[in-house]
């Protein structure tokens, strides 16, 4: 987020994850890991209180560094190594004295002691990152819910899916002459926020139209483990269900 404010870009919303942005300096940074591997990334000497390398466009600079240990709240597990960017800025040619790395060593030396400790990220950053995974984590639900009631409208059979170390199934019936009913069918959730979130990917059906299985709807028993909602699923429903996986 500092890096952003340093290059005047303005910070999206949590739809935006931000090493998606398109931004010189993220796109260059996302290549230090396989340089530093190659031996090709350049360190900043200057900063000696932990290793920083270089990230250099046309007009761009910045600084990365890799996070470990205790540098990763526990709730962080990086799959593909965690990298951070810590400052970024313009190029300065002009004069060494506005150079990006000489200003950034000046910011991080204390009379004979160097500290680069307040370019790591802080807790807005941690919540920042917590935003997007949550954002992210919900727009994967609402997609595999959506394909799920579609499999199963097509098929009239259960289709279930593993996510998040959990299990979803959705079971959609639309018996001749009468009003079809939607179940969505979920092992190990026992998190009741969790499940309104579930419940709330499929559009068109008010909070207050789910019941609780066994009910007069679908009058299914659910098994151990297992907590089973349904609802009413007219045609208007199914059509906007249809046209959400056409846009997928």
């Amino acid at each position: 987020m500092r890096g952003l404010a340093d290059l005047d870009v303005t910070l999206p919303d949590i739809g935006k994850r931000l090493d998606e942005i398109d931004e010189p300096v993220i796109a260059a940074a996302q290549t230090i890991p396989e340089r530093r591997d190659a031996g090709g990334a350049e360190r900043v000497l200057a900063l000696t209180d932990r290793v920083w390398f270089k990230v250099k466009t046309s007009d761009r600079r910045g600084t990365v560094t890799e996070l470990r240990g205790d540098d990763l709240p526990e709730w962080v597990l990086p799959t593909r190594g965690a990298w951070w960017i810590g400052a970024a800025g313009r190029r300065q040619s002009d004069s060494p004295q506005r150079d990006f790395y000489a200003v950034l060593e000046k910011e991080c030396s204390k009379g004979k002691a160097v500290s680069s400790e307040h370019l790591l990220p802080g807790d807005k950053d941690w919540k920042r990152l917590a935003l997007e995974q949550a954002y992210a984590w919900r727009v994967d639900m609402k997609r595999i819910v959506i394909r799920l009631v579609v499999e199963s409208l097509k098929s009239g059979q259960p289709v279930s899916a593993e996510f998040r170390k959990h299990r979803i199934t959705a079971l959609v019936r639309a018996d001749n002459g009468h009003e079809g009913y939607l179940a969505i069918v979920a092992d190990g959730i026992a998190d009741a926020e969790m499940f309104a979130l579930l419940l709330d990917s499929v559009p068109g059906i008010a909070v207050d139209e789910w019941q609780l299985e066994p009910s007069t709807v679908a009058g299914m028993e659910p098994k151990s483990g297992q907590l089973i909602w349904s609802t009413m699923f007219p045609p208007d429903v199914a059509r906007q269900v249809l046209e959400l996986a056409e846009e997928d």
